[in-house]
């Protein structure tokens, strides 16, 4: 879906460029990312996000409920009553709302889960999903990188001035020093 976020914003004419970097330990879910949004001037930004902010949208909570009910008939888990059992799914499907529909579809029942997850496992791997999309958006609410400066050589004036400050703040130049200087330079 990254990819497919990406290719959307080109439609738009923004070209967003991100760049995954994996942490230590290479199995944990978690990566940091960075997106640069260089652009041509002409693209359309805020479409561009808009449209993004659509692959952000959660799934209805009784899809996640249906999500959990199936993992709950994959994997082993401690047997328990059916208060217990709509509490968990309740809690679970409310914190599984706030991610993308797909992110917690598959961290659901695309992830390979031996024993029934804690909460915080599947946050972890929805957050992992989840921050490429968000950095996107984000990026593209900033706008593009701004130009760098355009910088010129210094002008004989600000050069003599700096020679002044250098002689002013460094006063040890020996008149041997001055006889040595290489290429012609001049040490006042």
């Amino acid at each position: 879906m990254d990819r497919a976020a990406v290719w959307r914003a080109s439609q738009h004419g923004v070209e967003l460029q991100v760049r995954y970097e994996g942490r230590y330990p290479q199995d944990a879910p978690s990566y940091t990312v960075a997106v640069g949004c260089a652009v041509s001037r002409d693209g359309n930004h805020a479409a561009a996000a808009r449209d993004l902010r659509n692959f952000l949208t959660p799934a209805p909570i009784r899809d996640i409920e249906g999500w959990l009910a199936e993992l709950s008939v994959l994997v082993a888990r401690r047997r328990a009553d059916e208060f217990e059992d709509t509490l968990r799914l309740t809690a679970y499907a409310s914190r599984l709302a706030i991610y993308p529909a797909d992110v917690a579809r598959d961290a659901v029942l695309q992830h390979s889960w031996h024993f029934w997850p804690t909460c915080r496992e599947l946050e972890r791997v929805c957050e992992a999903a989840t921050t490429a999309r968000r950095c996107m958006v984000a990026a593209l609410e900033r706008g593009p990188d701004p130009e760098p400066p355009a910088y010129r050589p210094p002008t004989d004036v600000e050069r003599a001035r700096m020679a002044d400050l250098v002689a002013e703040l460094f006063p040890v130049a020996t008149p041997a020093m001055r006889e040595t200087a290489p290429d012609g330079a001049t040490i006042e």
